[in-house]
C-alpha cells in the first residue's frame, strides 16, 4: 500500500504511524482528516492471576514497556 500510494496509485488507509515518515518528508499528504477519530491504541485485557504462563507474563511486560518508550 506504501508503494502504491508514493508511486500516485491512488488513497490508502493505515494507521498514521506506518506514514509519518513520508508525510514528514512530503512524499504523501493526509486526507479526510475530518472524518478519522483519533486511534487511542490497542488494549491489552487478561486475567489477574498469581499463576500467570510465563510466555503470557513476557508478552505483557513487552507491551508495557513498549508502551512507555511511545510516552
Amino acid at each position: 500500500m506504501v508503494r502504491t500510494a508514493l508511486a500516485g496509485g491512488g488513497i490508502t488507509f493505515e494507521l498514521e504511524e506506518t506514514f509519518r515518515p513520508y508525510i514528514d518528508r512530503g512524499e504523501l499528504i493526509t486526507a479526510l482528516d475530518d472524518y478519522l477519530p483519533p486511534f487511542p491504541g490497542f488494549f491489552l485485557y487478561f486475567p489477574n492471576r498469581r499463576n500467570m504462563a510465563p510466555k503470557l507474563r513476557a508478552l505483557i511486560d513487552h507491551v508495557r514497556a513498549y508502551r512507555t518508550t511511545l510516552l
